[in-house]
């Protein structure tokens, strides 16, 4: 089957639930759709690899390319849309999302995937609701005040995502979810680094303010070479901060029953670190370059999970 593209104009139909754009969808291609979603978008870390069963991954599939069709609304440039319209796009999709449960007559495949998720493993829709919270922040960006604040961002944008992979395997609990939030609160911090010369061309910067302050740094020209050796100082103690999630984090492999989901965390976790070694590397240049991981990355990454 060929498979449409994710946007075309008018992006309201292609969010409807049934639309006459989505002819011949079942659940099956609607899967396939997803699968091709998530394995064509870049990322440091695997999503839903060959690490784990195959009957598992088309679950973590629908669950990325939902995530993924919010987080582009809220975040492409290749959308030319207002601040209002991508806040209007993800009040639709929260709307589809409430209707997805009562909802027989869907052909949308992503959202048609998505509700055979959530019937097969019992998901919940608020965790659901947490990660369009986080692309309504995105759209309505305020620069973090403190740590606290960056924190916050991260239960509503990484944490949700971590929570729905427990609920898939049957190993969410109190002490899983707890290390889970570690995990995903530091990869999405490094994502957060990694993206920042992309992110500053925006008008954002998720670095606190409190870092600039304490160093007296004059934020309207990070790129200025003379306050480089403080920025340096800015990012050698937000990546060690960061680096301090993974340490603790990384106890949940201790915690969970399926050896296949523990391999793909471990390939996760390291996926995190690999990348926060790049960073450290680069500390003030990340305002201009956006590292990222190569084949020989992937390779180490696979090769110590299975170890």
């Amino acid at each position: 089957m060929k498979f449409p593209t994710i946007f075309f104009e008018p992006i309201e139909e292609f969010l409807k639930l049934n639309s006459p754009f989505f002819k011949c969808f079942d659940s099956v291609s609607a899967y396939k759709f997803c699968e091709k979603i998530a394995k064509k978008h870049y990322e440091n870390f695997p999503v839903a690899s060959w690490l784990l069963p195959r009957e598992e991954r088309r679950f973590l599939y629908s669950i990325y390319a939902f995530a993924r069709l919010a987080d582009d609304i809220a975040d492409s440039p290749s959308l030319l849309m207002s601040q209002t319209e991508r806040l209007s796009a993800l009040q639709f999709i929260e709307s589809n999302l409430e209707n997805l449960t009562a909802t027989k007559n869907v052909n949308n495949p992503i959202f048609l995937a998505l509700q055979d998720t959530i019937e097969k493993k019992e998901l919940p829709l608020e965790t659901f609701f947490r990660l369009l919270t986080a692309f309504k922040m995105d759209v309505n960006f305020v620069q973090p005040q403190d740590w606290n604040d960056l924190e916050k961002y991260c239960s509503f944008s990484a944490n949700p995502v971590g929570e729905l992979v427990l609920r898939v395997f049957g190993e969410y609990n109190e002490r899983t979810i707890k290390f889970s939030d570690l995990i995903c609160t530091g990869l999405q911090l490094v994502n957060l680094w990694q993206d920042l010369s992309i992110d500053l061309k925006v008008g954002r910067c998720y670095i606190p303010k409190t870092y600039f302050e304490n160093y007296k740094i004059d934020t309207s020209n990070l790129l200025n070479y003379n306050v480089k050796e403080k920025l340096n100082l800015v990012f050698r103690e937000i990546l060690e901060k960061t680096n301090e999630y993974f340490l603790d984090g990384w106890k949940l492999i201790w915690h969970l029953e399926n050896r296949r989901l523990r391999y793909e965390i471990s390939a996760i976790i390291i996926g995190g670190i690999r990348m926060l070694r790049k960073e450290f590397k680069l500390k003030h240049n990340l305002l201009r370059k956006r590292p990222r991981l190569n084949l020989f990355d992937y390779i180490y990454i696979f090769l110590n999970a299975l170890i």
